[in-house]
């Protein structure tokens, strides 16, 4: 009589630990982020495009080593661009740059571009599209 009790006992036991640990398990598990917001998506972009160093070659309205994210996006809305598929090495650049601003520029898409997340790149693109909008001329 005791065996049975103590297997049953023993039965429970093992199962309340067993669930313990998933349970455990399931509460270390990081959520799945939702998609980001506008607003997350400039913050974000204006952060990379720094970080990226696309701002050593592009300023914002100036011309720098390359043209300035006014001029590019301006071209791209204009001409129905895809700024990710560029930025991804998927495109050719539609926006009038030299030989050498675009050896440069493809230099580092291959290098650090392709290092980067699907949601990065959109970020940068974000941001890119919307800076007009938040230092306007």
């Amino acid at each position: 009589m005791k065996l049975p009790a103590l297997l049953i006992f023993s039965l429970l036991l093992f199962g309340c630990k067993t669930e313990k640990k998933a349970e455990g398990a399931f509460e270390t598990d990081v959520p799945e982020r939702g998609e980001l917001s506008l607003d997350s998506k400039i913050f974000l972009g204006n952060r990379l495009f720094s970080e990226k160093t696309c701002i050593t070659c592009h300023d914002v309205y100036s011309v720098k080593k390359g043209p300035s994210v006014k001029k590019i996006m301006a071209v791209y809305k204009a001409k129905d661009g895809d700024i990710v598929a560029f930025l991804k090495g998927n495109a050719k650049p539609i926006v009038d740059t030299t030989a050498s601003q675009i050896a440069i520029m493809q230099e580092n898409i291959d290098g650090f571009l392709k290092k980067i997340t699907d949601e990065e790149l959109d970020a940068i693109a974000t941001y890119m599209m919307h800076v007009d909008e938040l230092n306007p001329d």
